[in-house]
C-alpha cells in the first residue's frame, strides 16, 4: 500500500491544463465518496485521496492539499507504515518549499531522512537531502547548504549514482563562487569533469574543460589554453557547433594575451567562418567586433575568409 502512494507522491508532472486538472480532482472527489459510503476510509480511500493531494500540490492549493496529506499521514502512522509515512513527510517538504516556507520543509524532509536511512532506501535519502539542501540555499544558509549538498556527494559516491552526484557538485560550485572560493571551485569542476567522463555525457565534459579554462586563464594562461583546446577538439568530434565556435573564441583570446596575435586571428577567422556556416548571428557580430580590434577592415575579413576557405583542410583542429 505504502509504495502504491509514494509512487503518487512522486510520479512526473502531467501535461494536463489546469482546467482539466480541476475537472479530475471533482471526479476524484466524487469517487473518494463512494469509496467511503461503501468501503470506509480503508487504503483505497487513501490511495485516492493522494492522488487528490498530489494534483492540489500541482494547482498551488497548498492549505487543501496539506490537510489532505496529513489525512494520509495519520492513517500510515494508524498501520505503522513507516514507508507510507516518509513518503507523506518527504511530499510535504516540497510543498512547503513551494509555499517558500523553507523551514518548514527541512523539518519535514529531515522526518522523511530519518526514515529512510532507517529503511536504508537510498534513492530517498539523495532527494530528501537534496531537498533540504535547496532549502538551506534559499535561506542563504551557505555553510548549512554546504554541509548539506558535501554529504549528499558522498551518499551518491558511495552509490555510483553519477547523475545526483552532478546536481550536489553544481550546487556546490555556486555556493563557493558566492562565496569566492575560486581554488574549491577549481577542484569542483575537476571532480564534475570526472562525473561527466564516467557517464560519457560529452557535451558536459566540454563545458567542463571550458570552466576550468576560464577559472586559470587569468593566472595560468598556457594551462587554460589547454583546457580550451582540449575542449575545442572534443566539440568538433561530436559536431556541437555553438560549442566549437565558443572554444575558439576562448582560444583565440588566450593567443592574443600571449602575444600570438597572428594565430588569434586564425582562430577567430575559423570561429567567423563556422558561425556563418550555421548561421549563427549573435556569435558573426561577436567575431566580427573582435576582428576588427585587431585593426582588420571589413575588406580584410572576407579576405581573410576566402583565404581559409581555400586552405581548409582539417583547420578547425588544434
Amino acid at each position: 500500500m505504502s509504495g502504491e502512494i509514494f509512487s503518487i507522491l512522486i510520479k512526473d508532472d502531467n501535461e494536463l491544463s489546469r482546467e482539466e486538472i480541476e475537472n479530475l480532482i471533482e471526479k476524484k472527489q466524487q469517487n473518494l465518496k463512494e469509496i467511503e459510503v461503501h468501503q470506509g476510509k480503508n487504503s483505497v480511500y487513501i490511495s485516492e485521496l493522494g492522488e487528490i493531494s498530489f494534483l492540489q500540490l500541482e494547482l498551488g492549493q497548498y492549505s487543501d492539499s496539506e490537510e489532505n496529506y496529513l489525512i494520509c499521514l495519520a492513517f500510515f502512522e494508524k498501520q505503522q507504515d513507516r514507508l507510507g509515512q516518509a513518503a507523506v513527510y518527504g511530499v510535504l517538504g516540497t510543498l512547503f518549499f513551494k509555499k517558500g516556507d523553507y523551514e518548514d520543509s527541512i523539518s519535514h524532509y529531515t522526518s522523511a531522512l530519518k526514515i529512510y536511512e532507517e529503511l536504508n532506501q537510498i534513492q530517498e535519502v539523495i532527494t530528501c537531502m537534496k531537498g533540504i539542501g535547496n532549502c538551506y540555499l534559499m535561506l542563504n544558509k551557505l555553510d548549512e547548504a554546504c554541509d548539506e549538498f558535501l554529504e549528499c556527494s558522498a551518499v551518491c559516491s558511495n552509490n555510483n549514482d553519477i547523475y545526483n552526484l552532478l546536481d550536489c557538485l553544481g550546487n556546490l560550485v555556486l555556493i563557493h563562487e558566492k562565496q569566492e572560493q575560486w581554488d574549491v571551485v577549481f577542484e569542483l569542476y575537476k571532480k564534475t569533469l570526472k562525473a561527466f567522463k564516467e557517464i560519457g555525457d560529452d557535451k558536459g565534459i566540454i563545458v567542463s574543460y571550458f570552466n576550468l579554462g576560464i577559472l586559470i586563464k587569468e593566472q595560468q594562461k598556457d594551462e587554460a589554453l589547454r583546457y580550451f583546446k582540449k575542449g575545442t577538439n572534443l566539440a568538433i568530434d561530436s559536431n556541437y557547433s555553438e560549442l566549437i565556435i565558443k572554444g575558439l573564441s576562448y582560444i583565440g583570446e588566450i593567443l592574443f594575451y600571449l602575444g600570438r596575435v597572428r594565430d588569434a586571428k586564425d582562430e577567430y577567422i575559423k570561429a567567423l567562418y563556422l558561425a556563418k556556416e550555421v548561421e549563427a548571428k549573435n556569435a558573426i557580430i561577436q567575431v566580427n567586433v573582435l576582428l576588427k580590434s585587431f585593426g582588420l577592415s571589413e575588406e580584410d575579413i572576407i579576405n581573410e575568409l576566402k583565404l581559409y576557405k581555400k586552405a581548409r583542410n582539417d583547420p578547425l583542429r588544434d
